[in-house]
């Protein structure tokens, strides 16, 4: 279906006609599958009257009592359901639909008044509502109004056309109760169709992540496999200097450690999104952990022709996730030791107000105020991750929250050069109970 102004969402599509606003006509999938189980209970309602129809011929014969509204009945219905398939019919189905369930209920007193049978009347109407409810999905205000029409056309029915019956008070309450009923039908339905729609989006909303996921991953992973296939090809060949040789070794060397930390940080990535960091504290000696690290960090930082100088103070035992901790400090060290050019960059570590204070200062180029406040968000889609190291942040910033932490970052001494801080509970606090 091609028509102007057409808007395909998740879960609805807008129509428009040319030269209009587009809020005039505005038709969503519900709607759309809403005039789908409509035209199949219509087919049904179809069968029905001719059942009725052919029971009335054979138990009257051709003249039978109202046999003219009969054949009325059945025209107006074809027709009503012939209109479904019109555009014009979506401007105002709801509306239409209930106009002729009360055209319908009209007919019914009229052949009941006719043939003096009070039943037909009784059954019609009170089918009218459970019908809607069934094959309407029109929402629990059209619903209601369906039950008072059927309510009041009933009353009119019995003022205007009487039978006598003593059943009438019988009727009367199955009348308000199939109304009842109906209504709490159509409420249930409503809800397990606003339930089903929210899985529906968190579906699709996975399905998106996981393929960011996957693009990020391969978009920050090509590069540097490009690169050590280019610096594999160079140490191939025989007429290499022994110092070349050892420049490649060290280019390879980088770009190993940097691939190494841009697939755990994208891992990690993952859990951010599906709110899965949760920490597992355990006994740990922070002193070894920075060690570590720091040597680790420290064999990229001579690469790059860096210096890394460490200032750890002695900390005490503390309970915090080991990959967590390490995590957060590689990824800050990382991000430093990425963007500095030539300097030194400096691992600080003491006790702050009970917790683990981690400083890393750098002396690479300064920032905006905007890029520092947004340092640690997460790094938009069309963001160049040529800065792959910006994922590190984001993910030491969950980690460290999740802990009961927190990270920031500020201007080194004269706006030149940067200092993240993440600071750390002696003891990560218990997760949070999860909503199942």
């Amino acid at each position: 279906m091609a028509e102007d102004g057409k808007n395909n969402g998740s879960f609805g599509l807008t129509y428009s006609e040319p030269g209009r606003a587009a809020s005039e006509f505005n038709w969503t999938e519900d709607d759309e599958e809403s005039l789908r189980v409509l035209k199949l209970g219509g087919a049904l309602g179809i069968f029905m009257l001719l059942a009725y129809l052919a029971y009335d011929q054979h138990e009257w014969g051709r003249n039978a009592p109202g046999i003219g509204l009969h054949w009325l009945t059945l025209g107006a219905t074809c027709l009503f359901f012939g209109l479904t398939w019109t555009r014009s019919f979506k401007r105002r189905w709801k509306s239409l639909t209930l106009l002729f369930i009360l055209f319908l209920i009209g007919m019914f007193i009229l052949i009941s008044r006719a043939t003096g049978d009070p039943e037909s009347r009784f059954v019609a109407i009170m089918l009218c509502p459970l019908a809607t409810a069934a094959f309407v999905s029109w929402g629990t205000r059209w619903q209601l109004a369906m039950a008072v029409t059927s309510l009041l056309a009933y009353a009119a029915g019995e003022y205007l056309a009487p039978i006598e019956t003593p059943f009438g008070t019988y009727r009367w309450m199955g009348l308000i109760a199939a109304v009842i009923f109906a209504q709490y039908t159509a409420i249930f339905i409503g809800r397990f169709r606003r339930r089903l729609k929210k899985q529906v989006q968190h579906l699709e909303e996975a399905a998106r992540f996981r393929q960011t996921q996957i693009a990020t991953m391969a978009h920050d992973i090509r590069s540097p496999v490009a690169a050590l296939s280019g610096y594999v090809s160079l140490l191939e060949e025989a007429n290499i200097s022994p110092r070349e040789r050892t420049d490649l070794l060290e280019r390879i060397a980088a770009t190993a450690w940097n691939m190494d930390l841009v697939v755990s940080n994208v891992l990690d990535y993952y859990e951010v999104q599906e709110d899965d960091v949760i920490p597992a504290p355990a006994e740990l000696d922070p002193n070894q952990v920075l060690s570590e690290v720091a040597e680790d960090c420290a064999l990229q930082a001579r690469r790059r022709r860096l210096k890394l100088r460490i200032e750890i103070a002695r900390l005490p035992a503390c309970k915090l996730d080991r990959r967590h901790f390490e995590r957060i400090v590689r990824n800050m060290l990382a991000y430093a030791i990425a963007r500095t050019a030539s300097g030194e960059v400096v691992l600080r570590a003491r006790m702050r107000n009970e917790s683990i204070a981690v400083e890393v200062t750098d002396s690479g180029p300064s920032l905006s105020q905007a890029e520092l406040e947004s340092l640690f968000e997460r790094h938009s889609k069309n963001e160049d991750r040529g800065a792959a190291p910006r994922l590190g942040l984001y993910i030491a910033r969950a980690m460290a929250e999740a802990a009961g932490g927190r990270v920031e970052a500020r201007f080194a001494d004269g706006r030149r050069g940067l200092t993240l801080v993440a600071e750390l509970p002696l003891e990560a606090q218990p997760p949070k109970a999860r909503t199942p």
